[in-house]
């Protein structure tokens, strides 16, 4: 199972406080929702216990309250996501809009280009990863190219032992030509694809 290369440390701990941070607003939302149904029984004691939260209501509350969470903070990506070296077999672009600042969709500063892999890992099991490209490199990936996905990093790592697509930064996407030990944009070191075998 690849693995972030022990020499990219900044990588890993950039992953395990993303992972710390998720889980601690997760215990934190779901305290405050079981906080705010006590705190509703103790406003509404005069109420009869039909109108209260109390018994299966409040397991239905609290059960609310986990799951939602764990959709907020997207847990589910760091327990489900599993790292994998495959093959690409497809990929395509897709569009997508957001809101701009004054409410209206559409207009240049929102237009965004996400990518969609279908990878056939070294298992034979079949993969699908979704990112949205900040950067332009559009044809960075191609069908036929080896990839390595690593838990925690957004982007995937182009194993062309040859670089001729140049290199990909793992955590914010920015496009080199040229290999660097560091990231022009984002100042987190670069993983060495040749790095990933043996890893």
């Amino acid at each position: 199972m690849p693995r972030i290369p022990t020499q990219n440390r900044d990588l890993r701990l950039l992953v395990w406080r993303t992972a710390i941070a998720r889980t601690i607003g997760f215990a934190v939302w779901v305290t405050l929702l079981i906080l705010g149904a006590h705190s509703y029984n103790q406003n509404h004691q005069t109420y009869p216990p039909e109108r209260q939260i109390i018994g299966w209501k409040m397991a239905l509350w609290i059960a609310i309250a986990v799951v939602s969470g764990f959709f907020i903070f997207r847990l589910w990506k760091f327990i489900t996501e599993r790292p994998f070296v495959g093959t690409v077999e497809t990929y395509k672009h897709a569009r997508s809009y957001s809101p701009s600042p004054n409410g209206v969709f559409g207009g240049e500063s929102d237009f965004r280009i996400n990518t969609a892999l279908r990878v056939r890992t070294d298992k034979g099991k079949l993969r699908r990863i979704r990112f949205e490209q900040k950067n332009g490199f559009y044809q960075y990936y191609h069908e036929g190219n080896r990839i390595a996905y690593l838990r925690g990093l957004p982007y995937p790592i182009n194993l062309d032992p040859n670089g001729k697509d140049g290199y990909v930064c793992a955590s914010c996407g920015a496009h080199t030509a040229e290999w660097q030990d560091t990231c022009p944009a984002c100042n987190r070191s670069m993983i060495d694809p040749n790095e990933i075998h043996s890893s």
